[in-house]
């Protein structure tokens, strides 16, 4: 019997070559650099907090928040956060909020907003929150009331992203070129004075500021938001470079991190004791040999499968300083062996966990399941989960976005073992009358046919964007796969689904 796929999605079709048709076009005055979507729906109220609030929701006010800001996009700008609607059933107009006079940031010199993510308080819960970053201060909006209602400082150095926690959206994370990476907690007011802990001998609390992952002796900001947790860099175990993306593991009190030094952390957090300030340079699983270049983006695919992609990597033929060449980025999916050591099935998670020096230096404990060569023009990469449970890994390029579902990705094409052959006999005189003294007719490396390592490109489906001239910035995935956003220099195109 033969399966009728006519109304399967575009992501499990491999005859629908154009998955996507245009929907709106958006122009702006200033350039664009971040986007978010509102990332919830109607079924998302018996995730969130695991469920607890789940019948506290079901009298409306849930469905009524969603039906007013599904489809949200909030798009960051030169000085400014930019709120527009997509639904057709939201009566109110676009939001535009200019991004507050700080020290960094004066009329001469203007910030722009480079990352920025939604969030829910969990008190109340239909008011959803807006966190977002100009240099190294956060920021948040009431979007319902068009106001910034706190601002919060902590980091060194400016923040890279901003990532939010799938299942308590009132933690959020950010990283910071400052090598480190805060956790925030939105139910908290800010920290008015260090609340940091005692460095032995001493017995009062530090005053090492921010240089060592500590508060600094300054009122945090004002408003809501309050940092629980400092993942601190240093040569101890910490990033030894910027910090460039971080996720949240989606059940355990995890999140990875993945930066400039070209390593891809696992560390734990405590959601038991948020609210007293804690310190880690130690995670629980450190390697920086799964790429070879800096580290861009990482996500959870499962409770111990990650998928990470780097930058292309400058390489050297034979080790010559004068003959360089870009080697393609890759994208890797591979599985974390210790999550079994560090949450044994069957048994009550402990309050510290601590690995030993082979897992916050150098850790063996991974496997590679799945490595792919990206495009040298890739700009940035999307990975999402679709209402199938699938995951779509998205590419943008300068004037393209490529779409993969990676359900479809292939294995490893592992080397095969060289074949036996008896040495041959060495004819020392004959080896002798060869040596030259010069390499100008040296001869040149064989062409490579196979790459062993990596695997074959899976099939992928291209959305082309009109008019883009090179100007394709990043894009993001929404509703389940069904909705896609480009975002250009000062274009955001909206795409939905074509039917058949």
């Amino acid at each position: 019997m033969v399966a009728d796929d006519s109304n399967a999605p575009w992501f499990q079709d491999p005859a629908r070559t154009k998955p996507f048709t245009l929907f709106k076009t958006l122009d702006f005055v200033e350039e664009c650099y971040c986007t978010a979507l509102f990332p919830w729906s109607e079924q998302s109220s018996a995730a969130l907090w695991y469920g607890e609030k789940d019948k506290e929701l079901q009298n409306g006010s849930w469905k009524q928040m969603i039906s007013d800001w599904s489809g949200a996009l909030a798009i960051g700008t030169l000085d400014s956060l930019l709120v527009i609607p997509l639904s057709a059933s939201r009566s109110r107009k676009g939001l535009s909020v200019s991004v507050p006079n700080q020290e960094q940031n004066t009329p001469e010199k203007k910030t722009s907003v480079m990352a920025v993510g939604w969030a829910l308080p969990f008190e109340p819960p239909l008011e959803p929150l807006i966190v977002f970053s100009a240099g190294s201060i956060l920021y948040i909006l009431n979007p319902l009331k068009g106001e910034i209602i706190g601002h919060l400082r902590g980091h060194g150095g400016p923040i890279t992203s901003i990532v939010v926690h799938p299942t308590h959206p009132y933690l959020f994370c950010t990283t910071s070129r400052d090598f480190t990476t805060r956790i925030y907690d939105l139910t908290l007011s800010p920290q008015q004075g260090p609340d940091n802990p005692c460095w032995p001998p001493s017995k009062v609390p530090s005053l090492g500021g921010v240089p060592h992952g500590l508060q600094a002796s300054e009122p945090e900001g004002m408003g809501v938001g309050r940092c629980v947790s400092v993942l601190c860099g240093g040569p101890s175990g910490g990033h030894q470079a910027a910090v460039l993306s971080a996720a949240f593991h989606p059940t355990h009190p995890l999140i990875a991190t993945c930066g400039l030094d070209r390593a891809v952390k696992i560390w734990s957090f405590s959601a038991s004791s948020l609210n007293k300030f804690a310190r880690e340079d130690k995670p629980l699983f450190s390697s920086s040999r799964i790429h070879k270049a800096r580290i861009m983006s990482v996500s959870w695919l499962s409770t111990d499968t990650l998928i990470t992609h780097s930058a292309p990597a400058l390489m050297r033929r034979r080790g010559r300083k004068d003959d360089i060449y870009y080697e393609d980025g890759t994208v890797t999916i591979f599985r974390w062996i210790g999550l079994d050591r560090f949450f044994p099935a069957g048994q009550k998670i402990g309050k510290v966990f601590r690995g030993c020096s082979s897992d916050y230096q150098e850790s063996s404990s991974f496997t590679l399941i799945s490595t792919s060569s990206l495009p040298q023009q890739t700009r940035h990469v999307h990975v999402t989960q679709t209402f199938t449970g699938d995951y779509i890994l998205a590419l943008s390029l300068p004037d393209s976005v490529r779409l993969y579902n990676l359900a479809n990705f292939h294995p490893r094409v592992i080397a095969p073992d060289p074949p036996e052959r008896d040495p041959p006999e060495r004819d020392i005189e004959s080896e002798f009358q060869n040596v030259r003294l010069d390499d100008e007719e040296e001869e040149e490396d064989p062409p490579i046919t196979t790459f062993f390592g990596k695997s074959p490109e899976p099939q992928r489906w291209e959305v082309l964007v009109p008019g883009a001239q090179g100007s394709v910035q990043a894009c993001v995935l929404g509703f389940g796969g069904q909705l896609l956003v480009t975002l250009g220099k000062r274009r955001v195109c909206i795409w939905r689904e074509m039917l058949r």
